[in-house]
């Protein structure tokens, strides 16, 4: 059905032509007044509602056009003020004064009933995008990049068992290694957090800032429930995504612009 708009479209002022020179045919091998008057009555009504329909049609696609430009526009902005809304609680700054730019980037495949996920999205080294760089949406985080072509790149989901993201309480800063244990796809675990921490149900987890892959600060979702140790140990904390990863359409791409600075520090 779009093809044959966009046909219509495209040859509207032909077929008007031939359209026309049919009619003017007609008109003048009639020598009635009155038949050319209303013949060419009738070419004027004719033309009149071709080009009205050329319009609409035309109207109509750019509306659409618009529409989607809007939903990813507003996308960006969400995943934007996502990435620094608790920044600001500390350090007024943009994004890319503390160190981070953001690429758009379209889901075009997207795995979530595996043990181990990944998406791929349609953005690659062509746009700026390379191995390991960070992955949001607008509501949460959505894996890292593992692999990138001219025009695509993959993305390492967090519904995948054999990644670990460092995630903390927004509360206090304890923070410890956030696994997906290959169930539900809104259903995390939160690891290595001791007991001597206070912590509850409710309490909001976010990303802890200390890997090369995402700011510090991004919501990732809520405490559900803990368990504690029967002696002094480490806490089993469920936590629920805020972000659903089974009806994602856009994605931002994190690029952390000081990464090679930081990959130059040598640990002894």
């Amino acid at each position: 059905m779009r093809q044959l708009i966009n046909a219509l479209i495209k040859y509207k002022n032909t077929l008007l032509y031939l359209g026309l020179l049919f009619l003017s045919t007609i008109i003048l091998s009639n020598r009635s007044f009155y038949h050319k008057s209303t013949f060419s009555k009738g070419a004027l009504a004719i033309s009149s509602n071709f080009n009205l329909m050329g319009m609409n049609i035309t109207n109509y696609m750019d509306l659409v056009d618009q529409n989607k430009k809007l939903i990813a526009e507003n996308e960006k902005l969400k995943a934007l003020e996502l990435m620094h809304q608790n920044n600001i609680e500390y350090e007024n700054r943009v994004p890319e004064k503390f160190g981070y730019e953001v690429k758009s980037a379209r889901i075009i495949k997207n795995s979530y009933q595996l043990a181990r996920n990944y998406l791929i999205i349609d953005k690659g080294a062509k746009d700026g995008v390379a191995l390991e760089m960070g992955v949001i949406s607008s509501d949460g985080i959505i894996g890292i990049v593992n692999q990138v072509t001219d025009d695509f790149s993959s993305v390492l989901s967090i519904l995948h068992r054999d990644l670990k993201i460092n995630a903390g309480f927004k509360k206090n800063g304890a923070y410890g290694s956030l696994v997906w244990e290959g169930n539900h796809p809104k259903k995390m675990k939160l690891n290595d957090i001791s007991s001597l921490n206070t912590v509850s149900t409710g309490d909001t987890i976010i990303t802890a800032g200390m890997s090369d892959y995402f700011p510090y600060g991004i919501p990732i979702g809520v405490v559900t429930n803990i368990k504690k140790p029967e002696l002094e140990g480490y806490l089993n904390i469920d936590v629920e995504l805020f972000s659903n990863l089974t009806e994602k359409k856009f994605v931002y791409v994190i690029d952390n612009i000081k990464i090679d600075q930081l990959k130059a520090l040598k640990y002894e």
